[in-house]
């Protein structure tokens, strides 16, 4: 494990998750539709940050729908891709190899491995790409 990867996971708290800014986007836009619902219960407080955070995880999506890009980029967990490296690549929303590899150097390790399959990674996310 590299220290990258190990200072990762020491500074998440336990049974927590990576999430990408499309997951985190469609997660926040869902509560959002529900807001009406939420501020009549007394009991529940929407923070005042949720519409900053909400905004960041809009404005940081490059794609059009998280499931997709979930399938798409989870089977590289097979090539020695780790989450934080998957969520990295979902955020950024690289076009080529090297664009990943120069932005994402942990990756350079695998990469007799881990290069054909992210080309093909970033080939099915240039189809789902959101226009901006």
């Amino acid at each position: 494990m590299s220290d990258a990867e190990l200072k990762l996971q020491l500074d998440m708290p336990p049974n927590s998750i990576l999430l990408s800014n499309c997951e985190a986007a469609e997660m926040l836009q869902k509560i959002q539709g529900h807001m009406a619902i939420l501020s009549e219960d007394p009991t529940i407080k929407i923070p005042e940050s949720f519409d900053k955070a909400f905004q960041y995880a809009k404005e940081g999506n490059h794609f059009t729908s998280a499931k997709l890009v979930k399938e798409i980029l989870e089977p590289l967990k097979d090539y020695g891709v780790n989450d934080g490296e998957i969520c990295m690549i979902a955020n950024i929303g690289p076009e080529t190899i090297e664009e990943v590899y120069a932005l994402i150097p942990s990756l350079k390790a695998t990469r007799s491995i881990n290069e054909g399959k992210i080309v093909e990674a970033l080939a099915a996310l240039a189809n789902i790409k959101a226009s901006k």
